[in-house]
């Protein structure tokens, strides 16, 4: 009875569909249109019953195993070379057609891996030309798990305009130009989720060895696991606390009727510039505000539906009117709750040519919230959304009384962490269940959720590196990194407080320090107005240079300068470079050099190019110490460059800690 008992637990614990009987199941990334890894051994897995026969027939090999007691089995088939021939490849009862031989890269990081083909530039032209039957593309399916999962959800299929459209755009120019620089079969695995640490793509036992990251992995992991009973908890809780402190969202004022239509007048109300907070407005306490903004929209865009962004609201209800139309209002749905950005469907037939209004009644229980909006984000149909300036007009329609310190110390705040940023969460679910597939190599374009965190990134993306490739078991393949390009508001001054030239540094160093990595840079094709650069055919393009030479061998120049060392020369710094052949710039003198002196004040420094170096100095910097290139979030207008077109790499010569 006990042996019965047994087997019973047993075959209950399989993956679905591998019960007494089933045909055999193969991981997910094996599939139909595959490519598999040339010149390697070739790890094929899956599932089958306790016991049962897998046999496994590719490229004229034939190889047998038995399925374990959890019904797990995997054979290895030897190298072969490079094939286009579309084959089968066989396992019992089931037959994959069109599988090829030749390059598998691994595609990881956040949302600017996750970017599409459709979001990029000359979106139409490239999807129309995506015809490429030796291109295979892989997507894995989002799965955030706290333990590591058996399988990815996803399947192969052949590079063509229906297919790429969503597919990530860094990734499918990496695997164009390398497919087509190299003329044989190229497969991308394209694994990533937007607005993620690299903590959530580290397994849990490496982040384990740092103690600041194990003990952050501790806090999130308990917390994501009682985000269930929070859940359930927080709305009781909220509406307790409302009550209690008389900031229930009230019911509109008489007084604010017509308050969303068009033709109000507002010579009453008061113009405001985005984003802020209520306190910073001269209000002392919580209440109901509305602003409200005149867009002008083209002809074009007359009767055609859009989604409406709104951004950050954050602990705060909010109603929204378009020309007078109430479009959506507050989602309450967990785990975010009210605290979510919103994204409001706009009728066609309340989208017209010319005026429209657009009004938001929101209602606040303290000051210190607000409305972080930018005009160009709301995503209104315009051809430039530059143009959407953030100006606003605003109005109280009533107020709160102040809260006390002990009250504001008692709200309840909804268990809101995201899953997909758990410490390992994404390794759980979308890299570790690929192990230990085949592959040439991975890329990895990631770094924006850590620049709050840039002196840790060295050492964590350094874990991951290493840890992934001890896990894979293939050696250490190489790891493409891209640099993060620029963004944001460029710099007041040289002196400016700024992160992620420090996440680009660490990025730098790590490519530098390890076997078998690689930098590429993008620290121009990047904007002011979004986190998203749309060219990811240089990204793409560029990942790729880093791949044909590092990689493959080929004679191709990969890098733009690079800095190699400094002089001191009177008042003024001579700096060496290498990768330096025709050094240029892209118009005038070099731009975006800094240099300080011991007391580490930066001033923007008078450049200039003398061969292959630049002479760097400023006259109020007598006994230069120090000089940087690009060292800001958006070094806007930073022209040096080699003659192969490279840009220069941001660098400092040296290694003082960020400003305050």
């Amino acid at each position: 009875m006990k042996k019965i008992s047994l087997l019973l637990v047993m075959l209950f614990a399989l993956p679905q569909g591998l019960l007494s009987g089933a045909e055999v199941k193969l991981a997910a990334v094996f599939s139909e249109h595959m490519v598999l890894q040339r010149d390697k051994p070739l790890p094929v897995w899956g599932w089958h019953t306790p016991g049962e026969t897998v046999k496994v027939e590719f490229g004229g090999q034939s190889k047998s195993t038995v399925a374990d007691i959890n019904g797990k089995w995997r054979v290895v088939l030897d190298p072969m070379s490079a094939s286009d021939d579309p084959r089968e490849l066989k396992v019992n009862e089931v037959t994959l057609s069109d599988v090829l031989v030749g390059d598998v890269w691994l595609c990881s990081g956040q949302s600017n891996m996750g970017m599409s083909v459709r979001e990029s530039s000359d979106a139409e032209r490239e999807i129309a030309t995506a015809n490429h039957p030796l291109l295979r593309l892989f997507s894995v399916a989002s799965n955030p798990t706290v333990t590591p999962a058996e399988d990815v959800k996803g399947q192969w299929g052949v590079c063509t305009p229906q297919l790429v459209p969503s597919f990530s755009a860094a990734a499918y120019f990496f695997g164009r130009k390398i497919q087509q620089e190299l003329h044989v079969p190229v497969g991308l695995i394209h694994s990533s989720v937007g607005g993620t640490p690299a903590e959530a793509w580290t397994r849990l036992e490496a982040l384990k060895r740092v103690p600041v990251l194990a003990e952050r992995a501790e806090k999130e992991i308990a917390q994501i696991q009682e985000q269930p009973e929070a859940i359930k908890r927080f709305p009781v809780e909220r509406a307790a606390w409302e009550e209690r402190n008389g900031v229930k969202p009230p019911p509109f004022a008489a007084h604010a009727k017509g308050w969303a239509e068009p033709g109000l007048s507002t010579g009453d109300w008061k113009e405001v510039t985005l984003p802020m907070q209520w306190g910073q407005l001269g209000f002392q306490s919580g209440g109901v505000f509305w602003v409200r903004k005149e867009i002008n929209l083209p002809e074009e865009a007359a009767g055609k539906a859009f989604v409406l962004k709104l951004l950050w609201m954050s602990e705060q209800y909010d109603t929204a009117f378009w020309n007078g139309v109430e479009i959506g209002k507050t989602v309450d749905a967990p785990p975010e709750f009210y605290t979510s950005q919103r994204a409001y469907p706009v009728p066609a037939e309340l989208v017209k040519a010319g005026s429209n209004v657009l009004a938001v009644r929101i209602v606040s229980a303290t000051e210190k919230a607000g409305f972080w909006q930018w005009g160009r984000k709301l995503e209104v149909p315009v051809q430039s959304p530059e143009s959407i300036n953030d100006q606003w007009l605003l109005k109280q329609e009533s107020s709160f009384a102040p809260l006390s310190a002990e009250a504001l110390a008692n709200r309840p705040k909804p268990n809101a962490l995201p899953f997909r940023n758990v410490s390992s969460a994404l390794y759980n679910g979308m890299i570790a269940p690929l192990m230990p597939v085949a592959i040439r190599g991975a890329i990895w374009y990631q770094g924006e959720s850590n620049a709050g965190r840039h002196a840790e990134y060295r050492q964590l993306l350094s874990l991951l590196i290493g840890d992934w490739r001890a896990q894979w078991g293939q050696g250490d393949f190489p790891f493409l990194i891209q640099q993060l390009a620029n963004n944001g508001a460029p710099p007041k001054d040289a002196q400016q407080a700024q992160s992620w030239p420090f996440l680009r540094d660490a990025q730098a160093q790590v490519a530098e320090s390890l076997p078998n990595a690689g930098l590429a840079v993008g620290i121009e094709v990047g904007s002011r107005h979004t986190i998203h650069p749309k060219n990811k055919q240089d990204i793409g393009g560029r990942l790729a240079l880093v791949a044909l030479e590092k990689v493959y061998g080929q004679k191709v120049e990969s890098s733009g300068p690079k800095y190699t060392g400094m002089s001191v020369e009177k008042n003024a710094v001579r700096i060496k470079f290498s990768n330096a052949r025709g050094l240029k710039t892209s118009g005038g003198a070099p731009k975006l050099f800094s240099i300080a002196g011991a007391d580490r004040k930066f001033f923007w420094a008078e450049a200039r190019l003398e061969g292959a170096d630049v002479l760097v100095s400023h006259p109020e910097v007598p006994a230069p110490a120090a000089v940087r290139y690009g060292w800001a979030d958006n070094p806007e207008g930073c022209n040096l460059y080699n003659d192969s077109g490279l840009p220069c790499a941001p660098f400092r010569t040296d290694d003082w800690p960020p400003t305050r």
